[in-house]
């Protein structure tokens, strides 16, 4: 079959349209492919091959009978068979103009892992560099690397004169980190992220500060408010979890509860939210509060990218900090909006590829991505 009418028909089958005869059309053309994959390239696995596929397709028609809103033109997750089509069997070959993201790449691009940076105490440490065990102790805290991408602050018989180191977490672009603060309260950072606080905390308040991206489990206690510094919004809780989104590239710093009660103080005003609600700051100075889509909201702590109709130029923005990537736009952006979800350990050529479904142009050149609108 012909590229673009294989594409086609991949399409009709994950929707459940394919006619009995298209059906069989289209398994001929797996069962082909395994078969002639078999003698060109020795390297891979028939059999798990033949079950990562054929397993890809009985879950996407499922979730496609189940939800109608995948089946929009743009959705990423009805076109996923189709990127593992192209990045599976034609691209290892050169023979599709998709190749070409591939052939212009001078060093690898890889999703993000466990890195982050510790400053403490004016002193730096690479956190993917160094062994589990104790990073730095002093008066009255022991700051512990755990197994996983854990960095454990301890306050070990702090006393009111005790000195206070202060703390700085970051992840670079392509980094991501779990950190658990002295009063017990477990925070995820997500890439290009950052977290600062003391080592021990007031006796009356808990407070850091925060930019980029954080979710927060905070551990109870009534008489010592928690209360998250960013940008354009502060936040007071007692015990919760919710997330902040406040990267400074962004038009607006959102805050979203999961669980609990959170008062948000934005731009122009305080709001208490309650769950599955979120408090939306724009860098204009307007506030407002909706309901959330916490599938999404949730997904990048999941290892997930997900989207419900969103813009092109937010979706670049999410993959140029998860693949450490720079982004550089030619012409005017198509308006695409995109729907549905991917792993984040797929593999980049994976992504742009699924993305190449709309009307964008991406071309890969060594870690710079250019987008443009096709032709």
């Amino acid at each position: 079959m012909e590229h673009k009418e294989t594409k086609e028909l991949l399409k009709k089958y994950l929707s459940g349209k394919c006619s009995p005869a298209e059906r069989q059309r289209i398994e001929n053309w797996y069962a082909e492919q395994l078969i002639e994959r078999e003698r060109e390239a020795s390297g891979y696995d028939r059999e798990k091959v033949k079950e990562t596929i054929w397993g890809d397709i009985g879950q996407r028609r499922s979730v496609t009978r189940r939800q109608n809103r995948w089946l929009y033109p743009a959705s990423a997750v009805a076109a996923v068979l189709i990127g593992f089509f192209l990045y599976l069997f034609i691209q290892p070959n050169g023979s599709t103009e998709e190749s070409a993201i591939a052939q212009t790449e001078i060093s690898p691009v890889v999703p993000a892992g466990n890195k982050a940076i510790l400053t403490t105490g004016g002193k730096q440490y690479v956190l993917d560099d160094i062994a589990d065990g104790i990073v730095e102790q002093g008066d009255g805290f022991v700051i512990t690397k755990e197994e996983g991408g854990i960095l454990a602050f301890d306050a070990i018989g702090a006393t009111a004169s005790s000195s206070t180191a202060y703390n700085t977490i970051e992840t670079p672009k392509g980094g991501i980190y779990r950190v658990t603060l002295p009063d017990g309260s477990k925070v995820w950072l997500n890439n290009a992220s950052s977290i600062s606080f003391p080592s021990s905390f007031d006796t009356d308040q808990r407070t850091v500060s925060i930019r980029g991206e954080v979710y927060f489990e905070v551990s109870h206690d009534a008489r010592r408010p928690f209360r998250v510094h960013t940008a354009q919004q502060e936040i007071e809780v007692l015990g919760t979890q919710f997330n902040i989104n406040a990267y400074e590239e962004e038009p607006f710093a959102k805050t979203t509860l999961v669980q609990g009660s959170v008062k948000v103080t934005g731009q122009s005003g305080t709001q208490v939210l309650k769950p599955g609600y979120e408090m939306i700051s724009s860098t204009e100075g307007q506030d407002r509060v909706a309901l959330a889509d916490m599938r999404s909201v949730l997904a990048w702590k999941d290892g997930i990218f997900r989207f419900e109709r969103v813009r092109l130029d937010v979706i670049m923005r999410q993959i140029a900090r998860w693949y450490d990537i720079e982004l550089v736009y030619e012409g005017r952006l198509p308006q695409d909006e995109f729907v549905g979800e991917m792993k984040r350990s797929e593999d980049i050529h994976k992504v742009l590829e699924i993305l190449q479904e709309g009307q964008i142009d991406l071309t890969l050149k060594g870690r710079k991505l250019i987008v443009g609108h096709k032709k």
